[in-house]
Order: C-alpha cells, then sequence, then structure tokens
C-alpha cells in the first residue's frame, strides 16, 4: 500500500486537501498544544502594526493566526488565505463579526498562485505556510512582489536549529507526544505524521534568513522563540 505521508512530502499541492479531513477538530488539537496560540501572538507582534493596515494572513486555516493579527488591526483590513475549504468554513464562522464589519475577508486561494495585484499589501503574515509549499524560492519571491515598498514580512514556522540535540527534540516531541494525542483528538494520523516528516526536511533558520535576503529582503533576522520551544520555533522578519 502507498505511504499517504510520503504522497504529501512528495506532492504538498494534496496538504490542503488532508486538512479537510480534520477541520472540525483542528481548534481543539492545537488548543491542547501548550502556548500555541500565544507563539502565534508573539510572532504577530513582530510586524509592528499601527492598525490602518492591509494585512495578508497567508495559509490563515481555521483563523488562528487570523486572530493574532486581529488585535493590531482597527481601521485596516485582513485578507486570510487558505487551499483548505474545510478550515476556511471553520474561519468563517468564528469571525461573522468581523467580516460583517468588514474587519476581515476569507478567501480560498492556492498560496502559490495568488490573485492579487503587486503591491497589495502593507504587511504578511505567514504562520505554518512556507513549508507546505511546493517552491519555497517562488513562493518568497512571490511574497515579495505582493508587499508595498516598506512592506513588512513574518513567517512564522517550525525550523529546527543547528544545535546537536534539536532534531533529537523534535523527534520526541512528535512521534511521542504530538502524532499520539493528535491522532486520537483528530481522528487522523496522516496530516500530523507529514508535520513530523516536513519540519525534518524543511529549511534550517540560516537558510531561510538566506532565502529571504537573496530575494531582496532587508532588515533580515531570526527569532527564536521563548523556553524549550527555541531551538524548533522560529518568526523570520524581512522588510522589502
Amino acid at each position: 500500500m502507498e505511504d499517504k505521508t510520503i504522497v504529501l512530502i512528495e506532492n504538498k499541492a494534496a496538504v490542503p486537501k488532508e486538512f479537510n479531513r480534520i477541520a472540525s477538530r483542528y481548534d481543539f488539537a492545537t488548543a491542547m498544544s501548550q502556548g500555541y496560540q500565544a507563539d502565534l501572538n508573539y510572532s504577530a507582534g513582530l510586524l509592528n502594526l499601527k492598525g490602518n493596515e492591509q494585512v495578508l494572513d497567508l495559509c490563515c486555516g481555521t483563523g488562528k493566526s487570523t486572530k493574532a493579527v486581529l488585535q493590531y488591526i482597527t481601521t485596516g483590513k485582513i485578507i486570510g488565505i487558505d487551499n483548505s475549504e474545510g478550515m476556511l468554513e471553520q474561519a468563517n464562522k468564528k469571525f461573522r463579526n468581523e467580516i460583517l464589519n468588514n474587519r476581515l475577508e476569507f478567501q480560498l486561494q492556492d498560496a502559490m498562485h495568488l490573485d492579487f495585484e503587486p503591491g497589495s499589501f502593507d504587511a504578511i503574515f505567514m504562520a505554518y505556510g512556507l513549508r507546505n509549499m511546493p517552491d519555497y524560492n517562488k513562493s518568497v519571491e512571490q511574497l515579495y512582489k505582493m508587499l508595498k515598498p516598506g512592506g513588512k514580512l513574518v513567517i512564522h514556522d517550525y525550523s529546527i536549529a543547528h544545535k546537536w540535540y534539536a532534531k533529537t527534540m523534535w523527534w520526541i516531541l512528535g512521534w511521542f507526544f504530538i502524532v499520539p494525542f493528535c491522532t486520537v483528538v483528530s481522528g487522523s494520523s496522516k496530516i500530523f505524521t507529514y508535520l513530523i516528516k516536513s519540519v525534518m526536511g524543511f529549511l534550517r533558520p540560516n537558510q531561510v534568513t538566506s532565502l529571504l535576503t537573496e530575494t531582496g529582503f532587508k532588515t533580515v533576522k531570526a527569532y527564536p522563540h521563548k523556553g524549550w520551544r527555541g531551538p524548533i520555533l522560529h518568526a523570520f522578519y524581512a522588510e522589502k
């Protein structure tokens, strides 16, 4: 039988459809993860928003990353993009009032082929998204084009640091905690098994910052998250 996780690794375009399977239980599974929302809040804060910006929340899922950005937006607007119908269905339910007040809008789009004019956004927040893109270079180049001059980008994702214990730490956390617990809660192991394997094969922090710099971004910085997550979870800040 074909390994479904290998299929997802080799064909990342299939990842959103796998998220459809767990969409209704995704928020509960992540709520049980210590610091999940606080981590998103920290990374969104690095954008240093004034409140009137047009913000792209890329790979927004059920809107947890949207919530992190929304606290900083007053007169501006957030457009949340995801390619999973199921995840967006949950997001639209949670943010009815914000949508009616035109503070927020969700759209079903492929993050590799965004339907916006160049220079459409003051800021972009991409949480747990770059790692799932089939082509990191093309994805980052697209983000650069979508930003206005002076625009800011924050990428929030698992990226294993160059420390002797970091990979072992992620391996233990993934196979002994994330996969078994989230499988029970969500009813599916595929997307969480993919998570563990995709992080192991993802760019290291210095590779992410190099990619951003080579694309043309300035003031590129990598921020390890606080506490025990520092070696495996990073926020990457950059300006156009």
